[in-house]
């Protein structure tokens, strides 16, 4: 299994678990855990669009962390299928 892979099982499971916001969205601190070499503080309007509902998925934030991962994931494989 990639680690990509691995990592949509768990969205999907904490999905089913909690259902109706981001899995990576800090209420209480009001900031995204989904890091880019940062740290990510939407703004209310875009919190309200896709942190605190199941948009999140369509959120660019969230599918370019994605992507990266698989990107990582894949180069890895790659690295040891030499």
């Amino acid at each position: 299994m990639h680690a990509y892979e691995w990592e949509n099982d768990i969205m999907a499971n904490f999905s089913k678990k909690k259902g109706s916001s981001c899995p990576f969205w800090i209420e209480c601190n009001s900031q995204c855990m989904r890091r880019l070499g940062g740290v990510f503080i939407p703004l209310q309007y875009y919190v309200e669009t896709f942190c605190k509902t199941r948009e999140f998925v369509s959120c660019g934030h969230y599918l370019l962390a994605n992507l990266l991962t698989r990107e990582k994931a894949d180069s890895f494989d790659n690295a040891h299928n030499l």
